[in-house]
């Protein structure tokens, strides 16, 4: 227990005595839960440091770590003697730490939760984010805990409950600052890493890529002239109207097997395929079995070349990022709300626009149209029956070289894309999570 000695800073007033139980049994509950939830969080996000080390960096996660268990001992190292200015302090570490995490935990679940279910592009949470979730929201409650008992003891002793808070409160502004200038140099790294290990590439894969992808094309250009027609049965012999320079064979690329594996409907007519390209041996670094099917989306089974326990199909690449037409639609729409009175724009001008993050588009046809190097963009402005409304449409120009996608959001925000080449139109599918840089798809049934 610690009674008031601080008769400086509490006058005449006089506490009773706090247990220490409570604050020592909150903070076992919270080392508890913190151990488990970085465990659970650590062997979760394995995959995704796996195929994206640019995302969560492994030692990234270590000093995260580090930073959150530190005060813990700092804690139990103050709580521990008997002396009431060492608990008192003890007991502001304590409650400026925990009070922050308490605030900033729901925070954490959310992007936990976000991992857990959108970050492979699935619908189903990992159990063991579901772990990490349940660990995260034990740790809120013996924060809570923690908060309250160590204002209670602190009353005793303000002068030292004061500095313990004052200190806390640098340690977090100093390690909050450090962990993100860490997280910067690391991630500037992780991208010179992987642009080295990008030139370190067999060329045999990049060759399997422009193979896989020059055919596609030819395929998707022969549906748009003739889409009663289906895709072929069989690219080998090609079909007599094959009029492409790039042309199937199975060991088209060395060191691959080529494959054209055609998807029939009910009727018999075939309305998808995967065109693939399977290396012959594993063992060989970044070469890993690629495909791409009727959507013009790029695969590449991740780990497969390095043995991993579970390899990945993820797409290689997204031409709906490249198309900037998701940060588009959104700046447009935060204009309409917050600048526009709720009004769409008659036109695209440089404040409706905003900052898009990957290229910046020229203004054309009085902001009608946007150009950039790889994709036209153009703005269609609102119905006369609904004047809040807006559609958008992204045409990939260098077909073929830069992107195979196009996309079109209409009037209702919903997204369209195609794979041919063309502009896209509402009657197009709407875009899924396998659209997505470094995502899982969840209907692809694809197993090499």
């Amino acid at each position: 227990m610690v009674a008031s000695s601080d008769s400086a800073s509490t006058g005449s007033r006089k506490f009773p005595p706090v247990p220490l139980r409570g604050i020592r049994t909150g903070l076992l509950g919270a080392l508890v839960s913190a151990c488990a939830f970085f465990f659970f969080f650590f062997i979760g996000t394995q995959q995704a440091r796996l195929n994206s080390p640019l995302t969560l960096p492994t030692n990234w996660v270590w000093l995260c770590a580090g930073f959150t268990l530190l005060p813990f001992s700092i804690c139990f190292y103050l709580l521990s003697p008997r002396r009431a200015q060492s608990i008192a302090a003890g007991a502001g570490v304590a409650c400026a730490f925990f009070g922050v995490f308490s605030v900033v935990s729901p925070f954490v679940g959310m992007v936990v939760l976000l991992l857990g279910t959108s970050g492979w592009g699935t619908s189903n949470i990992d159990p063991k984010m579901k772990a990490a979730e349940v660990a995260l929201v034990t740790f809120f409650a013996s924060s809570l805990s923690i908060v309250w008992s160590g204002a209670r003891i602190g009353r005793a002793q303000w002068s030292m409950f004061r500095t313990g808070i004052g200190a806390t409160v640098l340690y977090m502004l100093f390690g909050f600052g450090f962990l993100a200038s860490v997280s910067t140099t690391m991630g500037i790294r992780a991208q010179r890493e992987k642009e080295r290990a990008d030139r370190n590439v067999p060329m045999s894969t990049g060759l399997a890529r422009q193979t896989i992808r020059a055919i596609a094309v030819c395929l998707f250009r022969n549906h748009m002239q003739k889409p009663q027609a289906g895709y072929p049965a069989s690219l080998d012999p090609p079909p007599n109207d094959w009029t492409c320079d790039t042309r199937f064979a199975a060991d088209a690329v060395p060191e691959h097997r080529l494959a054209y594996d055609p998807a029939r409907d009910l009727s018999g007519s075939v309305t998808d395929f995967e065109l693939s390209a399977v290396p012959y041996a594993r063992g060989v670094n970044e070469r890993d079995p690629i495909m791409i099917d009727n959507r013009g989306l790029l695969f590449v089974y991740y780990g497969w070349s390095r043995e991993a326990a579970d390899p990945k199909a993820v797409t290689v690449s997204s031409d709906l990022l490249y198309s900037q037409i998701k940060f588009l639609k959104t700046n447009v729409e935060q204009f309409i709300k917050y600048k526009n009175q709720g009004l769409a724009p008659a036109a695209l001008n440089p404040d409706a626009i905003g900052s898009l993050g990957h290229e910046i588009p020229s203004i054309e046809d009085g902001g009608l149209r946007l150009e950039t190097r790889d994709y036209e963009t153009r703005y269609f402005p609102p119905p006369a029956d609904d004047a809040t409304k807006f559609a958008l449409s992204a045409q990939c120009k260098s077909y073929g070289m830069n992107c195979l996608r196009s996309y079109f959001a209409d009037y209702d925000g919903k997204i369209h894309g195609t794979s041919e080449p063309r502009q896209a139109t509402a009657n197009d599918p709407f875009i899924g999570p396998c659209e997505n840089a470094s995502g899982e798809c969840a209907d692809l049934d694809w197993f090499p």
